[in-house]
């Protein structure tokens, strides 16, 4: 794993821990102690993943989050929000704004570092020889490459937005639930978390436009995509 990550958090504490033992295991590690430092590191070399404090002292991480998901240069910079709140609000709000996932406060490394791989992992296209495609409606997806167009206009989603589109699309009517739609992501599964998917899938239907009516709720079981 040569990964490189940016740790932004203002407890230096946590930025040394979090520096060596990532270190250790690979990564290339950068820190900063606000967002306006954390800007300034990113545009002058954008990481690979950023692991983002949602309290920080001058810019919160979910306004800096916003800032990034809304800019061209930075929009597909993975986010993973660390916060030591861990109510629904605040993960729904983390979300809508972008990030690609979250952890609370505190957490062990291994369950860190297996979320980071997930998310990685969803973050890098891939390039077979056969590229599979996908078409419903006016939506084409190459799932390899990570793409989506809509009437041949690329669309730019979040990795767990583009998991569960895909997933719809690839169970060919079939009803998936929020539980199933939650295992896809990488979120822990559990009635707590799936407001969560409500949020990606009403973020996804904004985003695909014209042909946001193409992901239909089936009420208290799920979601589907009609073939």
């Amino acid at each position: 794993m040569n990964a490189s990550v940016l740790v932004v958090d203002d407890q230096q504490d946590l930025l040394d821990l979090l520096s060596m033992s990532l270190s250790q295991e690979g990564y290339r590690v950068r820190t900063a102690l606000g967002g306006r430092e954390a800007m300034g590191l990113i545009e002058a070399q954008p990481p690979d993943l950023i692991l983002l404090d949602i309290l920080l002292g001058d810019i919160s991480g979910i306004q800096l989050t916003a800032r990034l998901k809304n800019s061209e240069k930075t929009a597909s910079i993975p986010v993973i929000l660390l916060t030591a709140k861990d109510t629904e609000t605040d993960i729904i709000v983390g979300l809508s704004v972008g990030a690609d996932d979250y952890i609370t406060k505190p957490f062990s490394m291994q369950v860190l570092l297996a979320r980071m791989e997930a998310v990685l992992r969803r973050s890098r296209p891939i390039h077979p020889t056969i590229q599979e495609i996908l078409t419903v409606g006016s939506v084409r997806v190459f799932p390899a490459g990570r793409q989506v167009f809509v009437e041949g206009r690329p669309v730019d989603l979040t990795p767990a937005e583009f998991d569960i589109l895909v997933e719809l699309i690839r169970s060919e009517g079939a009803i998936r639930s929020r539980e199933e739609l939650l295992i896809v992501i990488g979120a822990g599964a559990g009635s707590d978390n799936e407001r969560i998917v409500d949020v990606h899938v009403a973020a996804l239907r904004k985003k695909l436009g014209s042909a946001r009516n193409l992901i239909k709720t089936v009420h208290g079981r799920g979601y589907r995509v009609p073939v």
